[in-house]
């Protein structure tokens, strides 16, 4: 029973991933965060206690380059690494950076420019494994 459990969260958290953006953490230029917004960078539930993130900064953003903070907790609880992809102002997904191995546990970051979208406004950021699974998703303002 558990596992249906398990996979019926898992699919309700990607559903709301496909949802509108709305609302964003605010962070400064070096990663605090000045307002919070609680559905935004959650972990989804096949992650749970493996992976913590902390939000992109600095968001809102501009052209240069934003940075996310990945924590994997547990050996070998993400086979192949890790993707960060988000619609370009085409609509199509774009990957903005790829964490090519996080099989051991410790800090990594994705970094990117957001110009790589060519668009402005309230952007939903996703988070892949590499079989295609959704980590986490959240909001990047860009200005």
């Amino acid at each position: 029973m558990t596992a249906c459990d398990s996979q019926q969260q898992q699919d309700e958290f990607v559903s709301s991933a496909s949802d509108t953006p709305s609302g964003f953490v605010r962070t400064d230029s070096n990663g605090a965060i000045v307002d919070d917004d609680k559905d935004d960078w959650r972990i989804a539930p096949i992650y749970g206690g493996k992976v913590r993130l902390d939000p992109p900064y600095p968001n809102p953003a501009t052209v240069d380059f934003v940075t996310i903070p990945v924590t994997i907790l547990e050996f070998n609880s993400i086979q192949g690494g890790l993707s960060l992809r988000a619609r370009d102002a085409s609509g199509n997904l774009r990957t903005l950076d790829d964490i090519l191995d996080s099989s051991d546990p410790g800090a990594y970051i994705f970094r990117f420019s957001p110009a790589l979208l060519a668009r402005t406004g309230l952007i939903r950021l996703f988070i892949f494994d590499r079989l295609g699974e959704l980590v986490s998703y959240g909001d990047l303002m860009v200005e």
